[in-house]
């Protein structure tokens, strides 16, 4: 289906992903909640992927910094 090598990204690594992009409340929470939150629901949100069966690649060269 492709020709470039495909490579998969760790639970930890999705974990981080999903983390930063979760966090944003809009100022509606405190810091150390809108953090743990994010965590948390990313945490399930990897176990849930997981369980399913799905497993996220990267295209190579398209690392978020």
């Amino acid at each position: 289906m492709f020709d470039i090598p495909l490579q998969p990204v760790s639970d930890d690594e999705l974990e981080a992903i999903l983390t930063a992009a979760l966090r944003s409340s809009g100022g509606h929470l405190t810091r150390p909640t809108e953090c743990f939150m994010a965590t948390a629901s990313a945490r399930h949100l990897v176990d849930r992927m997981a369980l399913a069966g799905l497993r996220v690649v990267r295209f190579p060269d398209r690392r978020l910094t």
